[in-house]
């Protein structure tokens, strides 16, 4: 048995080494004629870096347009490297050629220029509710019934845009400015008479405005003098433990102070008054026990500033309301704050008004007073820390007089 023996030169060509070729073409869908002829282009991009391999190829059978290239979206993903081997006979060598894949994708001509035909949102609800009507159950039915009474025709609006417009400007344009709304929630508050450019503190909220002074006059304090023994016994409130704590005071000194002692017995009976029930307002036994010797000049006063008359009532009959109730609450507090030189501990009103603390610093803040906790030295001085101090206020009044700006 005899062998014989050859010797194949291999050598290998690069892409990039000025030999063009050959392609792997991938034809997803469709397969060209075996005789279509492919012409090879190369783009504009060969000062690029990294672009110089980048290639086109086209043909064209006269119906169909077959476009390719290996770059850009429509390039196909190389997950690894094709290379052709070429076979020269006559001189025994083997070349390889690097082949890149190139997907081609094809275009009919007669419908290149073809717009397409997408369905509305409207056609496709008609559609759905033309199937529905043909083959859905009752209670469909019923839905597709109902949504298209409830369907809004918006063509029909377009008369009516210009009207809108111009009534949502006729009603903004009538809008109260910030000021505005400043200035009549400032005249709406609950308070006493005041003087808003008032440069002394003290003239904010005048005695005269708090207690007028035929009413000044009457104020029975003479009993408590009399009563040395149990002054309080002669308060018509005596469960104000602000009250009784500052008339104690008053009366313990040699010279008495019968200002303080007339505006502290004034305070009892606004207390006492604010603890009337509104059905019995109008009861004169109940006013007689309740409010003891008060002056008919004085209770009169009060149902002027703090009680109402309802309007259209068959029975005329005086009542409490949220804002009278809340006015003779702040009178209560402006008083106080007179006679403690406008500076007081905002919880004594906590307690004897059976309040919550934030109720009490909302009326306090409507007077013009500035409600701060308590500082260290304060703190130190009633000796309490200062999580205990957190529940003790100081309602501050100060001057220029300033109100809370009114919630958005």
């Amino acid at each position: 048995m005899s062998s014989s023996k050859r010797k194949v030169t291999l050598e290998h060509v690069k892409a990039d080494e000025g030999v063009e070729g050959p392609f792997l073409a991938v034809f997803p869908g469709i397969t060209p004629p075996k005789d279509t002829a492919f012409n090879v282009y190369k783009p504009n991009t060969e000062d690029a870096k990294g672009k110089k391999k980048r290639r086109i190829i086209e043909a064209d059978t006269g119906k169909v347009e077959f476009v390719g290239q290996n770059f850009g979206e429509t390039a196909r993903p190389s997950y690894c490297r094709y290379v052709i081997a070429i076979r020269n006979k006559e001189t025994d060598t083997l070349t390889f050629k690097d082949a890149p894949v190139i997907a081609v994708n094809r275009t009919i001509k007669s419908l290149k220029n073809a717009k397409l035909h997408v369905s509305s949102n409207d056609q496709f609800l008609q559609a759905k509710n033309a199937l529905g009507e043909a083959f859905g159950t009752k209670k469909i039915k019923q839905q597709i019934k109902s949504v298209e009474r409830n369907a809004v025709n918006v063509s029909t609006l377009d008369s009516v845009a210009n009207i809108l417009r111009d009534s949502i400007s006729a009603k903004t344009s009538a809008l109260p400015s910030k000021a505005e709304i400043k200035s009549k929630a400032d005249e709406d508050r609950p308070i006493p008479p005041y003087d808003i450019n008032a440069t002394k503190v003290e003239d904010i909220y005048k005695m005269d405005s708090l207690i007028p002074p035929a009413e000044y006059q009457l104020i029975p304090f003479k009993s408590l003098l009399e009563k040395s023994t149990q002054p309080l016994a002669a308060l018509p409130y005596q469960d104000s433990q602000y009250v009784n704590d500052a008339l104690k005071a008053a009366l313990s000194i040699s010279k008495k102070d019968r200002h303080r002692i007339r505006v502290l017995m004034y305070i009892s009976f606004l207390m006492a008054f604010r603890t009337v029930p509104d059905k019995r307002l109008d009861d004169s036994e109940t006013i007689g026990r309740i409010m003891g010797d008060c002056p008919s000049l004085i209770l009169e006063g009060f149902y002027e500033r703090f009680t109402e008359m309802p309007e259209g009532s068959d029975k005329k009959r005086h009542t409490f309301t949220p804002k009278s109730k809340d006015t003779l609450l702040c009178w209560i507090f402006a008083l106080a704050l007179t006679l403690e030189n406008f500076n007081m501990d905002a919880s004594a009103m906590t307690r004897d008004m059976s309040l919550k603390q934030t109720k009490v610093n909302e009326l306090f803040k409507s007077l013009g007073c500035k409600v701060n906790e308590l500082s260290a030295t304060e703190r130190a001085q009633k000796g309490v820390g200062a999580e205990e101090a957190k529940g003790m206020k100081r309602a501050i009044l100060t001057v220029p007089l300033t109100f809370p700006l009114p919630k958005r």
